[in-house]
């Protein structure tokens, strides 16, 4: 009999070989699951049932917990009332039973078909293990600022890769997720902004720097977020951004385990632009027209017509489908034996693009193996290796053209005629839908594939040596084909390929020592490191007018081009850490890095980057009264002080590169001119002072946890450039001059209960972060076009410079008291400006004021999560307090340069003599909008928001029946990600939309089913 999986989606123009792989692939996880269920089932031959309930100490049943026949591979957990079935192999079989924050039992059946198991609660085990860099620490010993992601909390959201997943969970953890565009990157950020260069964190996948957007979530096992100096100066150069550390799961040894997780979600936008209605859009033109002094468009027949008669179409709306599929699958495998342990595991990601045309989304898939051999008593050898492939369809425009067009079209005008064909209304010589649907094509494919072997020799007693060797390489590949559309102004063919391929090596050499002696424990480490990169790319392009061809081949000279690359960097460094700890009271560390990087000239190359911490258990000493130790059983006080860098430049900046051009014409011939780029050739590293303190609670014997954070980031030797005197005759050189200050802090808390049967989980954390440029060796610069902002002395960077609004003009009295725009004479209703050094003429030189920043403030993040009788139910909320963003041209502005559109609802709420206090001016069309339009903060909305992020409610059917059926495990869930957000954006954007004209693919909301199998 064939088996086959639904396929939840049907794309034209796929070809042959992509839907046989992918129907392939499925097929493969299904008969496997299939497989090893049969398998299993016919093991179960002369077994011994038996059956039990796991309570704590207070009688109330524990869900979840690990049960394993020791010695074998049968294992299965309790469900929601601490119930389990277990079929063994002898009647007199013993059982391990485990659970995070109680003490491991060994309990012997001796005969027994049914027992009762009390759990004792283990202050050891909720002394949880951190991974740090290069190893792993207690978390009560820990003097630095690390937080951990509950790596659970994550599971069953319908996200397309953890960094999504990851908003709002960890204080300092600033994630920014602008649009759910199939292949987009969230921007990521620790602790704020430090630096007027690259703030992008680090990121470390089982000991290697790697992507975190292609690690499958469910190869997993621990998150930690290094955020100061004495937890992320041992990463050194590299480490002023903070550190992200991800370690996948392994194997444990003498048990089996086979999993398999599906998700099936569908996308809808959160927002989409609010168009009006044709008949209000005709009114509201005739009235922008009227006060424009430019004769009505629109006559009461046809607007009564288009009242009655609606014929056209909301054209944002009809760029995208109504609902867009998404799945997933994994399928993994881990167990060992009494030596070697291994993991397998495959994911297949399916996300189908909301935008119309055909075969647009993303596919990915993952394939994961972790092997760890204990060869002898004193030598253990792992390897691991993983691979992603992704690959996008998209249209062979840019996202920006395509929206901007469907926002600016009225929708009195329908998107396609009476007879199908595409519309183009005067003044528009293209169609989003067109350029979707028959624009042509642009893939794009990347792998990364990676492997680490790694090995640990123990010498002797608390002293062991450890190697790794670690390589990756990137493969990405680029066809795009732009395709003329008839009867439109795209009429160009343009043929794009692209390659790009990275090499990177890692090595790691580390001699350990720990000793421990009376109340002194000493845990040391020295470690040697290289990392090598090699960065090649090609491009080359052809465009043909009028041409449905796309091969690169041919003759044709004109209208082509190409162009290669070749980077190469390297680093090698030393390093060293020591912790001390007296009587686990009192703790200290110490941290050194020396990195010698190929981006600075010699001499320039080398930096030292130490840290230190200490930290004071105040509830381990005599004098803390019992008393307080009943409420407040745990207390720790932390600080820390250290220098790291940022070498996130780019390479060969210390070195003069030649630019030729076409140069003069000498006697009729033009000889070419070759000349070097201004540098610097003694740049040194940028550095970040860190001084961190902070404090972690444990109440009620740990049920409830609190902890806490200030920092101050220091950063100088910022990499700007400074502008030089004209009689200089060249370009900007890059210098050390720059010096950023970032303070902020952190809270997080989490508290533990029961009431009844019912388990609580309830979580939640706040930060805020806030940087000022302190010295920029007096000078200052205003970037962008549309949106300014400015880097100057004593504000935040990239903060919005722009005029204040001072409400509106209300009458010819007040128009004529001015001030006014430097030109322009505005009538009542237009915005009205402060004049700053009150000359009564409003210019960008003299009147701008610094207003806020797109950077957000005050993030939070609160998880509640409950489970009764095999139920369980969760929802995260996450938000932002603060936030500005400055939204200009078509997302906000009616009529905007002179289009027939847009018109939003809001517009409806605009200034005439009878409503003063509109929130919108007066409409107006062209010339006449000029005041209105300019840059103010008129323009700038309070963009802060709380979003119910993902709520999620599941069933865990219980073990006796899911025995019946050789399960451990079975759940199902429903799950909704992005289902609420509370925000008062104008528009109908999305709050965390970036600044600008708001053409940007919007946040999905994503309605989920799942189901886990544990065999």
């Amino acid at each position: 009999m064939k088996t086959r999986l639904p396929i939840f989606k049907r794309r034209k123009h796929c070809s042959s070989n992509s839907g046989l792989m992918k129907i392939s692939f499925i097929r493969y996880l299904l008969c496997a699951v299939l497989g090893i269920s049969t398998f299993s089932a016919l093991a179960q031959n002369q077994t011994f049932s038996i059956e039990g309930t796991i309570v704590n100490e207070d009688d109330a049943p524990v869900s979840g917990a690990s049960i394993i026949e020791k010695g074998s591979s049968n294992a299965t957990r309790s469900d929601g009332e601490g119930r389990f079935v277990l079929n063994v192999t002898s009647a007199n079989a013993t059982l391990t039973i485990s659970y995070i924050g109680y003490a491991p039992q060994d309990v012997a059946i001796n005969g027994r078909s049914n027992v009762q198991i009390v759990l004792s609660s283990s202050s050891e085990d909720i002394d949880e293990i951190v991974v740090v860099g290069y190893g792993t620490q207690r978390k009560s010993n820990v003097t630095g600022a690390i937080s951990s992601v509950d790596v659970k909390e994550l599971e069953g959201r319908p996200v397309i890769n953890v960094v999504e997943a990851l908003q709002g969970t960890t204080p300092g953890l600033t994630i920014q997720q602008s649009t759910s565009q199939p292949g987009s990157r969230p921007a990521i950020n620790i602790r704020g902004i430090n630096t007027l260069n690259n703030n992008d964190p680090m990121v470390i996948i089982d000991g290697i720097i790697g992507d975190i957007q292609n690690v499958n979530m469910n190869d997993i096992e621990n998150i930690s977020v290094l955020k100061d100096a004495a937890s992320a100066a041992i990463y050194g150069s590299r480490a002023s951004n903070g550190v992200i550390l991800i370690t996948t799961k392994r194997g444990n040894k003498n048990t089996s385990r086979l999993s398999y997780d599906y998700i099936l979600g569908m996308q809808t936008p959160t927002f989409l632009p609010k168009i009006v209605e044709p008949w209000i859009y005709a009114e509201l033109r005739n009235e922008a027209l009227f006060n424009s002094g430019r004769p009505t468009q629109f006559s009461a027949d046809q607007i009564r017509d288009f009242r009655n008669n609606p014929s056209g179409s909301n054209w944002m709306k009809e760029i995208y489908r109504e609902r867009a599929p998404q799945q997933m699958h994994n399928l993994s495998l881990s167990g060992g034996g009494d030596k070697t342990t291994y993991l397998i595991s495959a994911a297949y990601t399916d996300q189908e693009s909301m935008l119309q045309g055909p075969n647009y989304g993303l596919d990915r898939i993952n394939f994961r193996t972790n092997l760890e051999t204990q060869v002898s008593e004193r030598f253990k050898v792992g390897l691991l290796a993983a691979y992603a492939r992704n690959t996008l369809n998209d249209h062979a425009y840019w996202t920006e053209w395509i929206i901007e067009q469907a926002v600016r079209m009225p929708s009195i005008y329908p998107i396609k005629n009476e007879n199908g064909d595409y519309n183009y209304p005067g003044g528009s010589n293209s169609n989003a839908l067109a350029r979707l649907e028959q624009g042509g094509l642009r893939t794009s494919s990347n792998g990364d594939l990676s492997g680490i072997l790694n090995a640990e020799f123990k010498i002797a007693d608390g002293l062991k040596i450890q190697g790794m060797v670690g390589t990756q390489l990137y493969e990405n590949r680029l066809k795009e084909n732009r395709r003329a559309i008839p009867g439109s102004g795209d009429l160009e063919n343009r043929m794009t390929n692209s390659s790009q391929r990275i090499q990177n090596i890692t090595t790691n050499l580390i001699l350990s020592y720990d000793k421990n002696w009376g109340d002194h424990t000493l845990n040391s480490m020295v470690g040697y490191s290289y990392e090598g990169s090699t960065d090649n790319r090609f491009e080359t392009f052809r465009i043909v007018e009028e041409s449905k061809y796309d091969i690169m081949g041919g003759a044709q000279t004109s209208n082509t081009g190409n162009q290669e690359w070749q980077n190469e960097w390297s680093i090698y460094s030393a390093f060293l850490r020591a912790n001390y700890s007296y009587d686990d009271r009192y703790l200290f560390e110490f941290n050194l890095r020396d990195d010698v990087s190929s981006k600075f000239r010699k001499g320039n190359r080398s930096a030292w980057f130490p840290s230190m911490s200490a930290g004071w258990r105040v509830s381990e000493e005599s004098f803390y009264p019992e008393s307080l130790k009943d409420v407040m059983n745990s207390a720790k006080l932390r600080s820390s002080w250290g220098l790291v860098g940022n070498n996130r430049i780019a390479d060969y900046q210390y070195q003069a590169t030649v630019n030729v051009s076409q140069g003069y014409n000498f006697g009729n011939t033009i000889y070419p001119v070759a000349s070097f780029d201004a540098v610097n050739p003694d740049l040194r590293w940028e550095t970040t002072r860190m001084f961190n303190v902070g404090a972690d609670l444990g109440f009620f014997n740990n049920a409830l946890t609190l902890s806490g954070e200030y920092y101050v980031n220091d950063t100088y030797d910022i990499l700007i450039g400074i502008p030089v005197p004209g009689l200089f005759g060249g370009g900007t050189p890059i210098q050390n001059a720059g010096r950023v200050q970032n303070k902020g802090w952190e809270l997080a808390a989490r508290y533990l209960f029961n009431t009844g049967a019912v388990n609580h989980s309830i979580s939640g954390n706040i930060s805020d972060s806030k940087n000022k440029v302190i010295d920029l060796k007096g000078t200052e610069w205003i970037n962008g076009f549309d949106v300014n902002t400015i880097v100057r002395e004593g504000y935040p960077i990239d903060s919005y410079y722009a005029f204040r609004a001072d409400g509106y003009f209300q009458s010819e009295d007040e128009v004529a008291r001015g001030p006014h725009l430097n030109g322009i004479i505005p009538k009542p209703g237009d915005i009205r400006y402060l004049d700053k050094n009150g000359d009564g003429v409003i210019r960008e030189d003299d009147d701008r004021y610094v207003l806020g920043n797109r950077f957000p403030r005050f993030l939070y993040g609160f998880n509640y999560a409950a489970g009764w009788k095999g139920l369980d139910f969760s929802m995260f909320w996450q938000g932002v307090g603060q936030r500005n963003v400055w939204m200009r041209g078509e997302s906000v502005e009616a009529f905007h340069n002179n289009n027939e559109g847009p018109i939003f609802d809001f517009h409806i709420d605009r200034w005439t003599s009878t409503n003063p206090d509109a929130i919108y001016p007066r409409l107006t069309i062209g010339a006449e909008s000029v005041n209105n339009a300019a840059k103010s903060n008129f323009w700038i909305d309070n963009a802060a928001y709380l979003r119910l992020k993902n709520v999620q409610l599941g069933y865990t059917f219980p073990q006796a029946w899911t025995n019946r059926i050789s399960l451990s495990r079975l759940r199902i869930y429903t799950s909704i990600q992005n289902a609420l957000t509370i925000s008062n954006m104008k528009g109908g954007w999305d709050p965390e939309a970036s600044d600008g004209s708001g053409r940007i693919y919007p946040v999905n909301r994503t309605f989920a089913v799942g189901l886990n199998l544990i065999f």
